[in-house]
């Protein structure tokens, strides 16, 4: 028996994946919640669709093109990212680097400065180094200053030089310098980054992706079974409630401090101590999402999303889903997700105190008016929401992941491999899971 613990995208994939490799072989997802998906899950309320936040489908990998292309076939639009950034009281298109244009002179000024000598260096290489350091060293002090300094630390809740550029090298993009010139002129500069278009299903939200691979699995996926422990002596995974499953092989996508701390039998006391201080190495943060619905046909000019750097802000970004999709509300509405962060166990905020935050600022932002009241709210947590890259996370994980494949466990995804993901990753790393595991049941 092969068990997947954690039916989110790629527990799914990974049971998808492995009918194919190995049919004869039986298996199983364990989930805890009432239905698959994980984060990648949609929710309905009063007519107004609304996901864990935004979710949105970039595919670059062909043969995961190709198969969820087949899952949902006509379902998914391909959209243009319409995402901006809130600055010192001026709208800037996303990415900010490539857009100064409509800052005050002397920061755009600033900006440019320091970009052209930050050019005169050769990019950093070392992905480990402090995000603050990396941050100026590759677009310089005023661009860091300005956006990429402050907001990572409102979203993370640390101070940027406690966090490694580990996660973030690939995906921020470091423009030309004709491309900061034009956009600090006004003029347009088109497609930067990993995401300038996406796809999203046409109505459903992006649970539709999740509803149609779980379809696909059928059988092999249990919902509400809550995995208590993992008997590593005995190879058995035991449910809330005292059932006890054997396994051969297990995938896990569960947060990894979770699962460290419900493995068992891991040789001796000493080695159970160990894998608790790896799991006390391990730092994320948590987000609390305030999701509105108001009667109003359009919002914020059709932006999909608008990051917010300031501090005088509480929340990092306010996504509009029916700005990406219309049929995530009902005709003459449009829906809010307001995001703030908070550190791992920090005091949960009010849900009261959350929406009258989120109201204020949004009335602050120009977005809505002061006594505009919304048709509907509620409050989703996400906990956890982000990983945290600091100097303990790479060896952590590294020695985690390595201790618990000798038990015959497979950690993967966003957060069994504790790392910073998307829905494409999460797909392909259940499909890579798979490989590895008919690999090893073959030799």
């Amino acid at each position: 028996m092969i068990l997947i613990l954690g039916g989110g995208l790629a527990g799914l994939s990974a049971a998808w994946h492995l009918a194919r490799r190995l049919p004869d072989v039986p298996r199983l997802i364990l989930e805890k919640e009432s239905e698959p998906g994980g984060l990648c899950r949609s929710a309905e309320r009063g007519g107004f669709v609304f996901d864990f936040t935004g979710h949105y489908l970039h595919l670059r990998d062909p043969e995961t093109t190709r198969w969820v292309l087949e899952l949902l076939g006509g379902e998914l639009e391909v959209v243009a990212r319409r995402a901006e950034i809130h600055c010192r009281g001026k709208r800037l298109p996303f990415p900010f680097q490539a857009h100064l244009h409509g800052l005050d002179a002397e920061t755009v000024a600033r900006c440019l400065v320091d970009f052209v000598r930050a050019r005169e260096r050769p990019l950093p290489e070392d992905d480990t180094m402090p995000f603050g350091v990396w941050a100026r060293r590759v677009f310089g002090d005023g661009i860091a200053e300005a956006f990429l300094i402050p907001y990572n630390a409102k979203l993370f809740c640390a101070d940027p030089d406690e966090l490694t550029a580990e996660w973030v090298a690939w995906a921020v993009p470091r423009p030309s310098l004709e491309q900061v010139v034009r956009g600090a002129l006004g003029l347009p500069n088109h497609g930067l980054g990993y995401n300038p278009t996406f796809r999203y299903p046409r109505r459903g939200g992006i649970g539709r992706l999740a509803a149609a691979l779980a379809e696909q699995v059928g059988a092999d996926l249990r919902l509400g079974a809550e995995v208590e422990a993992v008997d590593v002596a005995r190879r058995e995974v035991r449910l809330a409630g005292g059932e006890r499953l054997p396994y051969e092989r297990i995938v896990s996508t569960i947060p990894l401090p979770s699962l460290l701390r419900r493995v068992t039998g891991d040789r001796a006391r000493e080695g159970q101590e160990e894998l608790a201080e790896l799991a006390g190495r391990l730092r994320w943060t948590a987000v609390d999402e305030v999701r509105i619905g108001v009667r109003r046909a359009s919002l914020a000019g059709g932006a999909h999303w608008i990051y917010f750097p300031e501090p005088e802000f509480p929340f990092y970004r306010v996504g509009f889903p029916s700005n990406v999709c219309p049929a995530m509300a009902p005709p003459g509405c449009s829906s809010i997700s307001v995001e703030f962060a908070r550190p791992a166990g920090a005091p949960v905020p009010e849900d009261t105190a959350l929406l009258e935050a989120a109201r204020e600022g949004l009335a602050r932002a120009g977005i809505l008016e002061a006594s505009e009241r919304p048709l509907l709210w509620e409050r989703a947590v996400l906990d956890p929401a982000y990983v945290l890259f600091d100097r303990h996370r790479t060896p952590a994980v590294g020695a985690a992941l390595a201790r618990l494949e000798r038990h015959g466990i497979l950690s993967i995804g966003r957060f069994g491999a504790w790392t910073y993901s998307y829905m494409e990753r999460a797909l392909i790393d259940g499909r890579q899971a798979a490989e590895r595991v008919a690999a090893l049941v073959t030799a």
